[in-house]
């Protein structure tokens, strides 16, 4: 029986490691995904589905640097639909709520949905253009989140820490504002990357100024409550940090993309313009997850079962500011 409630988890704790894992490869998926986008080589290899192994087939005096980013992007692409396969199928026969069984599925479900987005982004080119390419775009920072998520999801803290219920309301209401909020800015993000639009520039500006706004705001309700600094005070920490980051690396890209004489899209990047770029897409993605997972801690309550054991784990709630159970001892079934 386990002695602390740090030891009660909704998964078993290699399930809690390999999240954390298939989150850290799908890093990288973005990471490659931005760099493709940026040097717009997503149409440097015309022909879909291609087999992971596609870059050991081919002849390496042939294919151009933009054809190389594309198929090491396919192949970030597989490495996390393995990931995923595996935590999806982990979570379905070890997770001991059946709601986390589930999200292993739509993490599966949506990475599968992505991949399908990528390809036909490829092969409907030219009836859609870069439609398809600004879907994947924002799809693909919902399957991260998701990811995040389940990392959150099964590890050990968040089965032992919550927020009183009297605590939350308001807490709630603004973590789901400022998750949406993030969202819509990532959305005219990929657009202005994508289209270089007047309206998703502006957009894309104003929607900034709503999330710095909101996360303050957010960030003070917080700290005033001494339950909900505790559970978030690492988390607003951290999105204080990729704010201020994304911040700077957005002057930057905006500066490199849009100041000159020439057009956005006849100016080729520097190196230098792609990796501020790259960094500044991938900082968006972590902010996003943040404040997801700040929604996810704060609606913990919504993830509580019933008294009923499952697998013979107890059923347990911890109050506010309680760290273990040194002097408590869960009770089992069956035990006197």
């Amino acid at each position: 029986m386990p002695s602390t409630f740090a030891e009660i988890r909704f998964a078993p704790r290699w399930l809690h490691a390999w999240s954390v894992l298939t989150a850290g490869a799908t890093v990288a998926l973005l990471a490659l995904g931005a760099v493709v986008t940026t040097f717009q080589v997503g149409m440097a290899d015309p022909i879909w589905p291609t087999v992971p192994w596609h870059l050991a087939l081919i002849d390496w005096s042939e294919p151009n640097p933009g054809f190389i980013i594309e198929h090491s992007h396919r192949l970030a692409g597989y490495i996390v639909g393995c990931c995923t396969i595996v935590l999806a199928l982990g979570l379905s026969f070890s997770a001991r709520r059946s709601w986390l069984k589930w999200l292993g599925i739509a993490a599966l479900a949506g990475v599968i949905v992505q991949g399908l987005f990528g390809g036909f982004r490829v092969v409907l080119h030219a009836w859609l253009g870069t439609n398809l390419a600004v879907i994947h775009g924002c799809f693909a920072q919902i399957v991260f989140s998701l990811l995040v998520s389940l990392a959150v999801l099964t590890s050990a803290r968040f089965a032992t820490e919550s927020l009183p219920s009297e605590n939350s309301p308001r807490l709630r209401r603004w973590s789901l504002v400022l998750a949406a909020l993030v969202f819509f800015q990532l959305v005219w993000g990929a657009l202005l990357r994508h289209t270089n639009g007047a309206l998703a520039q502006r957009m894309h500006l104003m929607t900034a100024f709503a999330v710095v706004a909101v996360a303050v705001w957010f960030a003070h309700i917080a700290l005033a409550s001494p339950p909900a600094r505790r559970l978030l005070g690492r988390t607003l920490i951290l999105l204080g940090v990729l704010l201020t980051l994304q911040i700077m690396l957005g002057v930057e890209s905006w500066l490199g993309k849009f100041a000159g004489v020439l057009p956005p899209e006849l100016r080729k990047p520097t190196i230098g313009q792609a990796a501020t770029r790259v960094a500044h897409v991938l900082i968006g993605s972590f902010i996003l997850a943040t404040v997801v997972v700040q929604a996810v801690l704060l609606h913990r309550s919504a993830f509580q079962t019933s008294p009923k054991r499952e697998r013979g784990w107890p059923s347990l709630t911890l109050r506010a500011g309680e760290k273990n159970c040194e002097n408590s001892v869960p009770q089992l079934e069956g035990t006197a």
